[in-house]
């Protein structure tokens, strides 16, 4: 397979925090610039309550945490350079990390959000559980979580789609990077009972005319469970690169809005889950 090149991703916003666990969304982005010819941003969120709820504002600690933000940014900045990928870089802080990241994003209007999956918490908190959560539930474009150790490709790739509007939404992702990287799609639609198996073929009947349409190979793949346990399964038995799945949420509310499948998958599967949200026009009607 040729290197790929995604002409429909134009600027990429990466999110740091300096843990460990952000080091697969920074590798990521640096992955994703190699591909494409976008913009790549990279946020480091430091200094904010929600973090360091225990420790008083006090202007000397504000200042050493931007300084050590910023040495790591440059060491991403070194890293990306290497591989000829030019990161911009800023240090945010705000009342909340989540709200640091959506106030950048609605600044930037990335075409996707990288985050990792877990994240460091003066509270010893997960990142999914907090931040990530948040973010998708009221980003306005996909958001890519990367666990730490994951690598991005895109030689398989695998679109859950259940007849909604949300994994349509998914699969419109998904055409163009499965066409221009020639990956081998595999598309999967659960039904939680033999009632739902008829409009599970149906999807994925649309899905293979779709792709036929595109020029993708797609395997389409009818299961039967809870859709969770499902996805994660064939995800791990086809050994996939990245799996696509629609949010279940809508934009602009601050709360968690992603369905339990989509929050179970993201939350444990080993390689990167693009999260794709409700385009803003749909949603709204």
């Amino acid at each position: 397979m040729t290197q790929p090149d995604f002409p429909h991703l134009e600027k990429l916003l990466v999110c740091s925090d300096g843990s460990p666990a952000s080091e697969g969304a920074v590798n990521a982005g640096i992955t994703l610039g190699t591909f494409t010819a976008a913009r790549v941003f990279l946020l480091g969120v430091v200094n904010s309550p929600e973090i360091f709820s225990s420790i008083p504002s006090i202007p000397e600690v504000a200042l050493e945490l931007e300084e050590q933000a910023l040495q790591r940014l440059e060491e991403y900045q070194k890293r990306a350079g290497a591989a000829g990928v030019t990161l911009e870089t800023a240090v945010v802080s705000g009342i909340t990390v989540a709200g640091a990241i959506l106030e950048q994003t609605g600044i930037i209007k990335p075409d996707w959000l990288i985050m990792g999956r877990k994240g460091h918490t003066g509270l010893d908190r997960l990142l999914m559980g907090s931040v990530t959560r948040q973010v998708i539930g009221s980003s306005p474009c996909p958001v890519l979580v990367v666990p730490r150790q994951a690598e991005l490709a895109f030689k398989k790739i695998m679109v859950a789609h259940d007849g909604s509007v949300f994994s349509e939404a998914a699969w419109r992702q998904t055409i163009p990077l499965a066409a221009k990287a020639e990956s081998q799609v595999i598309a999967v639609s659960v039904a939680r009972n033999s009632d739902r198996q008829a409009d599970c073929q149906i999807a994925l009947q649309h899905l293979e005319a779709s792709a036929e349409r595109h020029g993708i190979k797609l395997q389409a793949v009818l299961l039967e469970g809870r859709p969770f346990e499902q996805i994660i399964q064939a995800a791990r038995e086809n050994k996939v690169d990245l799996i696509v799945l629609g949010s279940h949420g809508r934009t602009g509310l601050a709360r968690l809005l992603m369905g339990s499948v989509a929050e179970r998958v993201t939350a444990t599967v080993n390689c990167p889950v693009l999260v794709v949200k409700l385009p803003e026009e749909a949603a709204a009607t």
